[in-house]
């Protein structure tokens, strides 16, 4: 009995290294120094970066679970450095030639569910047993609690955190702190903020803007100019591009 199975139009680098009875399906792509364990499935559609460790029962590049999906080609991109636990799944995309995406250095533990056309950034850290849908995109440095499930659409700002067991179905803005079912704005995310080597001042200017935002009474219309007007481009500039994007609308109580 062959202990793996690898298709034939595969573009493996030599130094990978594959567990037993793991399946690799034709077109899949895997870049130097990567490694998968076990019982993983990689799909038709998937490009692996470098140095990634992908453990045992991992299915990557799956269909998505999408009744539009009509059996279009379409990937699943992974970058470089990434850790994903077992029994992690990652759909590529509906539509012909779109992409799921997953950037660098990113930590996905065990059971969690990454939809069709997600975009991850980079070192982002999501929790065992949340449950993306799909179109959702987490930004840079975001931290995704345990047990938590993310509407589609949704987006998850830089440096902002989730708190575990939550239900998120509106944006949360960057560098805030969000939890519960369905989740609230809770104040910054500090802790977050420090290890990420935030100056002190700097916290206290994204302190201050979640104060307009959030203990100010006002609609968004009001917010954009009053942080345009009284803070640095740094983040002001960020929080306004953010909230102008948001298709679902950001968290606001």
């Amino acid at each position: 009995m062959t202990e793996i199975l690898i298709g034939k139009k595969t573009k493996i680098h030599k130094s990978v290294r594959i567990g037993k009875f793991s399946i690799i399906e034709d077109g899949v792509e895997i870049g130097e120094g990567t490694e998968i364990g076990n019982f993983v499935l990689v799909k038709k559609g998937t490009k692996i970066g470098k140095n990634n460790k992908i453990y045992s029962g991992a299915q990557l590049g799956i269909d998505p679970q999408d009744y539009h999906f009509k059996g279009e080609y379409s990937e699943c991109v992974i970058g470089d450095g990434n850790i994903i636990r077992e029994y992690a799944t990652i759909s590529r995309a509906t539509g012909k030639n779109e992409r799921t995406v997953i950037g660098n250095n990113n930590f996905i533990m065990t059971y969690v569910h990454i939809a069709h056309n997600c975009k991850i950034g980079n070192n982002v850290v999501i929790a065992s047993g949340t449950q993306i849908a799909g179109y959702v995109e987490i930004d840079d440095f975001a931290y995704i609690g345990g047990l938590v499930g993310i509407h589609q659409f949704c987006r998850v700002g830089k440096y902002a955190m989730l708190g575990a067991k939550s239900y998120l179905n509106k944006d949360l803005p960057p560098y805030f702190l969000a939890r519960g079912n369905r989740a609230r704005i809770y104040g910054i995310n500090r802790t977050g903020l420090l290890r990420r080597n935030f100056t002190n001042e700097e916290i206290e200017e994204i302190k201050e803007i979640f104060r307009v935002i959030y203990k100010s009474n006002r609609n968004i219309n009001e917010l954009i100019p009053l942080l345009r007007n009284n803070f640095s481009k740094k983040f002001s500039q960020e929080l306004i591009s953010f909230i102008k994007k948001s298709q679902r609308g950001i968290i606001l109580k």
